[in-house]
Formats: structure tokens, C-alpha cells, sequence
């Protein structure tokens, strides 16, 4: 019987009476529980099972509302599973439902087919007749086949009168196999018979029938075949995270052999007593680790302070720099930025009070001297092994992420772990070319360890991955890509080649640095009779080669006269500590606390502009599912 919708405004009074007879009656009557408005009377499974593994199902499912409803609605799995770690994704395909209106969506791993219409209702007995084919993929045993089918699934929110099936065989079964078939049914996980359901088993058929079934219960068929009883099922194993892996270990093999045919960059240092002439602190400092820090454009104050720019008058909490008016300011760009960042307004600055304008002027000088030193002047150049290695990485990444005949959703973690580990090795291990030259890593061991902890890591947790049914590559095949690939992120840093004019260069820089590392106190003692302001010529570029404390100390015994531009706090007392200490504390910290205020504030800018902008068990199994009425 079907009703036209039809909207209409409830009486207070009926409402108030209504629900005054309910709450009365409520006390003596007996509660059962909520048929959701619909009973089914029989429910008829008929289904073919194919040589390939596909099903074609038909269900004809007698309904009686006891309320108004538009209609059913039948959820099926996509996903059968067959214990904690086997499970395999069901395609069901070709739905129809004959005689009513229907909708097919897809929601929380279910096929969900609504039978019915939005613009009538329904009362009493109907009839529902639908078709579909489930697709069983291939699975991932050698030694055998199997059934594994929900003639009813777990989740009807009903009860069900009478319940009948009749499966059919494309392929006969042997003896064996129909005495291996199992019936389970009862609530979901039972592993026993609870609805007293008694198949007839034939080599061609297996049919049954059940009678009063609750809500929530499922009758699921199981047993275990010959293999190679499915034929042409569809295929569980992919090509991809072979071909990846195959991939990564070409390019790996690739990196490894070009990173043995790379020569190592040999520098012999020429022994250099004092400072490049055509070279400040700044660009010493970019060469001999190819970066640009903010310690390199800081030790240009006291090298201009030396060179007569500028003068340093130390209070007891500050530091003032004075602008020289007989001295032409810089030419070079990068010190020009600084400079006027110090002194475009004003001949004097107190460092405590530097605007925020001197972090963009240090910006920009850091721009210009990595300027300064590119094209002909490039100090390093990185050879394409650097790529192949990274494309070796990514492959064994991918490799990872793929291998599986499920979801890659499920490899997620041992893909992060992959990309988190290769990444960190890659960091380890990597260094500019200039810093092999003038800064032998003396944590080399140490990163070398730490990267194979790492690998280790990882290869347990793959080793996890391919010890499950679900693993396509063997563990063998994937630990020999995990090794070649690692090989060549621990020779990383020998893709990053030193230029021809680095090595112009360097053995005077090398030797000079040496030299600041090793000099002892009677060469600086002779030096310094020499030219008494050896001390404050040198100390900018020991700044740069993070050797100025140890400047500083070679100087503790040898007598330095306070120079004529620096005005000490210390007036009674003078030593080259006082001058360090004004270096790494009045001068340093200053400017420090300026350079992060301006960086917070250009990232606090960043931000806002970004925010504008095996066995078996009853509900197991293909098929199944459920519904209920709407």
C-alpha cells in the first residue's frame, strides 16, 4: 500500500493527548525491542557461483511494514575478511533492483544500494527483488582455493522468518571438498552452527534454510578447495613495487659506481701568516663552508674597526659604533648593506637600539655575497649522481608504500619510517665540499653508526611488512634494494664538487687557517713586535673559522696595546679577554636579539599572509552485510 507524502501542521491538543495516553500506558504494557518498522517474512538467496571466483547473487526478500517506510536499504561489504592480517577488496558490480526505484552509493566500506522513493511511502507486505556480482579477487595462498560466503550478513536490524539459498557450482567439487564445507551462523565471530542450519551438499549445489532468525545474526558458508579450482580470477599481485624496486636499485648501482669514479678533491695547504688582502672575514667565511652565517657579517664590524671605518666605545651595558667621516665608506655590496644599515641616518649607533631596518640591511648583504660568489666564481658544483641517488630514494619509497595486495594504507608507517630514515642518513652524511676541506668532520664515525642504526630500524619494520600474507616483494629482494640505495647516501657529500675557483683559492685560505689553529706563542710573540695590531687583523677571520677563542688565548701571555678606535669598558686593565669578551657578549648578543626579532616578525608577516589567503566465522566472508528499512 503506498501513501503520497504530504506536509500538514500538527494540533497542540492531539499532541498533548497523545502523548498524556502514552506515558498512562507506558507502565503496563510489555517493551520490545525496535523492529525499525519492518519484518521480513522470507528472504530467498540465490546465487552462481563462477570458475573465476565472481558470484552472481539474486535476492528476492519478502518485507512487511508495520509502519509507514520508503523502502529498504541493503548494505554489502567491500572488504571480505578472513583472520587479523588476510583480507581482500571485493568489487561488487551490476546492480539492478527489478520494479523499484533505487540509488547506489558507496559508505563506510559498504556497497549501499537504497530501494525506494523519497516521494512515497509505504505500509505493509512488498517484495524486493535484486541482483549483483561480487568479484573475489585472486588469494594469496599456493597450496589452495577456498569458499567464503555470507548468504546473510550480521547486520539486518530485523528479524527474518525464513531464510533459504541455493548456491550453484560452475565447477563440480570432489568428495573431499564437499565434506570440508562448513555452516557458520549465529552472531558475528561464531565459529559454530547456533541457527540449526542443515545444508544439502552436492558437487554442484549447496542449499539450506533457517526459520525465526533474530536481528543481527548470519549464516556464512566456508571450506577450503583444491588449488587451482578458481581460474581467471582477478589478480591480487602488482607489478609496481617491483618495478620500483628495480628502478631503485639501477639508480642506486648507478650512484654507487659514480661516486667511486669521482676523484677526491685534494688541497695542500700554503702555509700563510696573515689575512687574504682581497678577501674580508665575509667572504672567507661564505668559502670555507659555502654558507653565509650571521657570524660572517658580524665579524666585518671589527674588521672595519681594524681598517680604520668605524670606532667601538663599550659602556657597561652597550656598545657604541662611530662612523669615521675620514674614511670613504665600502665598495663591495654586501658591506655596503651593512653599513648603511648601521649608519644611514645617524654617525653613531648604539647596538641596543638597532631598528628592525638593520635585519633587512643583513638580509640583504647575505644575498649579495651568495651573489658574489656565482657563475665564474661558484665555489662547488653538484654532479648528477646527487639526483640518482635522491630518484633511488624515492623508489624505495614507492617500492615500500606498494607492497601490498591490500591498501597501501596499510604500509603508511613503514613508508614513513622509510622516508623519515633515508632523509636523516641523507643529513648526516651530506656536507658542503668546501666544509671536507677546511673542516674535517670529526663526528664522522659517530654519523656512520646513527646511519646504520637506522637502516637497521628500517629493516625490521620491513622485514614486519614482508613477513605478512599481504607482501608482494620476498624480504630478500627488498633488503637488497634497501642496501644499495643506502650505500650511496653514505658517499653523499662526494657528489658535491669543488669548483676551479675554490681550489684557486683555498690552499692559501687552508694554510692561513692552519695556521690561526696552530701558531704557537713565540711566532705570535715575533709577529706582534712586528705589527703590534696583528691580534685585532687576524681575530675577524678567526671569528669565521670558529677559532677566535683559541685566538684569544695564544694571546694571554703576549702584552696588547688598546688600539686608538676601541674604548674599553675595562680602563684599568687590558687583555685580548676583554676584547673577545666585547666580540662574543656587548657585540654579539645585540645584534642577535635583533636579527630574531626581525625574523619573527617576517614570519609572524609569512603566516598571517598565508592565513588570508585463516579459517572462517558466522558474518565472514563475500557477501553479507545487512540493511534496513527507511
Amino acid at each position: 500500500m503506498l501513501r503520497k507524502e504530504k506536509m500538514f501542521k500538527l494540533n497542540f491538543k492531539k499532541v498533548f493527548a497523545f502523548l498524556f495516553a502514552f506515558i498512562l500506558c507506558f507502565g503496563c504494557i510489555d517493551v520490545y525491542a525496535d523492529d525499525g518498522g519492518y519484518t521480513i517474512d522470507d528472504y530467498k538467496v540465490n546465487a552462481i557461483y563462477h570458475s573465476n571466483n565472481t558470484i552472481d547473487v539474486k535476492e528476492v526478500i519478502d518485507v512487511n511494514f508495520s509502519s509507514y517506510r520508503h523502502g529498504i536499504y541493503r548494505n554489502i561489504p567491500e572488504t571480505m575478511y578472513i583472520n587479523r592480517d588476510e583480507k581482500y577488496k571485493l568489487k561488487i558490480q551490476d546492480i539492478n533492483v527489478l520494479n523499484d526505484e533505487y540509488e547506489v552509493d558507496s559508505d563506510s566500506g559498504n556497497r549501499v544500494i537504497q530501494i525506494g522513493s523519497a516521494d512515497y511511502t509505504i505500509i505493509g507486505p512488498h517484495t524486493y527483488t535484486l541482483t549483483y556480482t561480487i568479484v573475489i579477487p585472486e588469494d594469496y595462498h599456493s597450496d589452495l582455493d577456498f569458499i567464503y560466503y555470507s548468504v546473510l550478513g550480521n547486520n539486518w536490524d530485523t528479524t527474518i522468518s525464513h531464510l533459504s539459498f541455493d548456491i550453484q557450482f560452475e565447477k563440480a567439487l570432489t568428495e573431499n571438498e564437499m565434506s570440508n564445507i562448513e555452516v557458520f551462523s549465529g552472531s558475528l565471530g561464531n565459529q559454530s552452527n547456533d541457527l540449526n542450519v542443515t545444508p544439502i551438499i552436492t558437487s554442484t549445489s549447496i542449499s539450506g534454510s533457517a526459520n525465526d532468525i533474530g536481528a543481527k545474526q548470519a549464516i556464512t558458508l566456508f571450506g577450503k578447495l583444491r588449488q587451482g579450482y578458481f581460474v581467471g580470477a582477478k589478480q591480487t599481485t602488482s607489478k609496481i613495487p617491483f618495478i620500483f624496486l628495480g628502478l631503485a636499485i639501477l639508480f642506486g648501482l648507478y650512484s654507487l659506481i659514480r661516486a667511486f669514479l669521482l676523484k677526491k678533491t685534494h688541497i695542500t695547504p700554503i702555509v700563510n701568516f696573515y689575512p687574504p688582502k682581497d678577501m674580508d672575514p665575509a667572504m672567507v667565511g661564505t668559502i670555507v663552508d659555502e654558507s653565509v652565517d650571521q657570524e660572517d657579517l658580524m665579524a666585518l664590524i671589527p674588521y672595519w674597526a681594524s681598517k680604520g671605518y668605524l670606532t667601538i666605545s663599550e659602556k657597561e651595558d652597550d656598545l657604541v659604533l662611530t662612523k669615521q667621516e675620514n674614511h670613504e665608506p665600502p665598495i663591495l655590496k654586501h658591506q655596503k648593506k651593512i653599513y648603511n644599515g648601521l649608519f644611514k641616518t645617524k654617525n653613531s649607533v648604539k647596538l641596543s637600539k638597532l631598528s628592525s631596518k638593520f635585519g633587512k640591511a643583513m638580509d640583504d648583504a647575505k644575498e649579495a655575497l651568495n651573489d658574489e660568489f656565482s657563475e665564474d666564481k661558484k665555489l662547488s658544483t653538484i654532479d648528477h649522481g646527487f639526483g640518482t641517488t635522491i630518484l633511488a630514494m624515492i623508489c624505495m619509497i614507492v617500492c615500500i608504500l606498494f607492497n601490498t595486495r591490500y591498501s597501501i594504507v596499510d604500509n603508511l608507517i613503514e613508508t614513513i619510517l622509510a622516508t623519515f630514515s633515508f632523509v636523516l642518513m641523507m643529513v648526516l652524511n651530506y656536507s658542503a665540499a668546501a666544509t671536507n676541506v677546511f673542516n674535517k668532520n670529526k663526528l664522522g664515525v659517530l654519523k656512520k653508526i646513527l646511519s646504520i642504526a637506522f637502516i637497521l630500524i628500517l629493516s625490521y619494520f620491513v622485514y614486519r611488512q614482508c613477513d605478512s600474507i599481504l607482501s608482494i616483494v620476498p624480504f630478500e629482494f627488498m633488503m637488497i634494494g634497501i642496501v644499495v640505495v643506502s650505500i650511496p647516501i653514505f658517499l653523499i657529500s662526494k657528489f658535491n664538487v669543488v669548483s676551479n675557483y675554490f681550489k684557486s683559492v683555498a690552499p692559501e685560505l687552508l694554510g692561513f687557517k692552519d695556521f690561526v689553529e696552530k701558531a704557537e706563542v713565540p711566532q705570535l710573540e715575533r709577529l706582534s713586535l712586528e705589527n703590534p695590531s696583528y691580534y685585532y687583523d687576524v681575530i675577524p677571520y678567526a671569528m669565521v673559522f670558529g677559532l677566535s677563542e683559541m685566538w684569544t688565548k695564544k694571546f694571554s701571555t703576549i702584552p696588547l696595546a688598546q688600539p686608538d678606535w676601541y674604548d674599553s669598558y675595562y680602563s684599568d686593565t687590558y687583555s685580548s679577554y676583554f676584547y673577545y669578551r666585547m666580540l662574543t657578549r656587548s657585540m654579539y648578543e645585540p645584534i642577535h636579539e635583533n636579527l630574531l626579532d626581525y625574523q619573527t616578525e617576517q614570519m609572524k608577516s609569512t603566516a598571517d599572509s598565508m592565513g588570508s589567503s585463516f579459517g572462517g566465522f558466522s558474518g565472514g566472508g563475500a557477501g553479507g552485510g545487512g540493511g534496513g528499512s527507511w
